[in-house]
């Protein structure tokens, strides 16, 4: 078992077939406290100014998915149409690039920009800027492309970062987990923090997990859909956007996300039938990993694919799958941005 699966276990253990979470990890209790002071000291020493555009932190209090990506693209999309200028930022996880803030392009490489970025590039078109410190990527998207909306891709907890609105991203299914802060369980900040942000959307519908964590404190519920079905050009940094993807049937499902079986259940309801291929958060992916039998269709998320363009076949497919939100969550956005004054 990985380090991974045994967390899950324990982070999780109503999801995962762990045990009852009440006297898990014990031996962290220490650890969990200090990291509770020093969540309590980062936001209070961070007073960062006003920038003059809306900025909407789209994230989560949990470590691992809970779907914010997807909510970042739609909004960005629904943004576009109605005639404004988003550009997205992100801190770029798992990207080393030459120089900070990083402007990512189709041709940009994961390794240096992060795969999620990439990711929200291809699957919007829009700007997406790249920079540990996220104030910079906020201010190079304003001055280089004119952005009148910044979308922050996570950051929930970067406090540097001023914000106009705040949107927490819950799993509907795995909720809060065991309740526990990091190291002993998977809260980035306590769950009073969701009394704090603007709105709290869950991610499918909320189990009886997520009811009794969250509450009254839940506003919209978010679902997931597929969406598109791509496969990789030969110059590696274009796609084909198809309607309709593999016939049903057998299929390699690989999945390097935060939550894999939500992925693997989901192509299961569309009528495959799954040989589950689960890797890390993030997993930077070698031709032997993937090497099959060459014939049975490879499904991956988007966030994979754009990891594995360089090692692309005729048979492998990615499947983007994109957030429905109701129409109270976009009157929200909405009332903000026409309330939004600048500093």
């Amino acid at each position: 078992m990985s380090l991974e699966d045994w967390l899950n276990k324990r982070w999780y253990p109503a999801t995962s077939g762990g045990e009852d979470s009440g006297h898990q990890l014990p031996l962290l209790a220490p650890l969990e406290v200090a990291f509770r002071h020093g969540s309590r000291w980062r936001k209070q020493r961070n007073k960062p100014a006003p920038l003059p555009v809306p900025v909407i932190v789209v994230g989560n209090i949990t470590v691992g998915g809970a779907g914010k990506t997807p909510l970042v693209a739609e909004l960005g999309r629904w943004l576009q149409e109605r005639g404004r200028k988003p550009g997205i930022i992100s801190r770029g996880y798992g990207g080393r690039a030459k120089h900070y803030p990083y402007n990512v392009t189709a041709q940009s490489h994961p390794l240096e920009s992060g795969d999620e970025p990439l990711m929200l590039h291809l699957m919007t078109g829009l700007p997406v800027m790249v920079a540990p410190k996220r104030l910079e990527a906020a201010e190079a998207l304003i001055e280089q492309h004119d952005c009148d909306v910044i979308l922050s891709d996570d950051g929930l907890q970067h406090y540097a970062l001023w914000r106009s609105m705040e949107i927490c991203v819950v799993d509907g299914q795995r909720g809060l987990g065991n309740g526990h802060l990091l190291p002993r369980g998977p809260l980035r900040e306590s769950v009073d923090r969701l009394d704090s942000v603007d709105m709290v959307v869950a991610n499918g519908q909320p189990s009886e997990l997520a009811l009794s964590q969250c509450g009254e404190r839940l506003d919209v519920t978010m679902e997931l859909e597929p969406a598109l079905w791509h496969q990789f050009n030969l110059d590696q940094t274009s796609s084909l956007k198809l309607e309709s993807g593999p016939e049903v049937g057998p299929c390699n499902a690989v999945a390097g996300i935060g939550n894999p079986p939500r992925f693997f259940n989901a192509l299961r309801a569309a009528g495959y039938t799954v040989t589950e291929m689960p890797f890390p958060d993030h997993h930077q992916y070698s031709a032997q990993e993937l090497q099959l039998d060459g014939i049975t269709p490879v499904i991956m998320t988007m966030k994979d694919a754009v990891k594995c363009r360089d090692l692309w076949q005729t048979h492998w497919w990615a499947l983007e799958a994109r957030a429905v939100l109701p129409e109270t969550f976009y009157q929200r956005i909405h009332q903000h941005l026409e309330s939004f004054e600048p500093a």
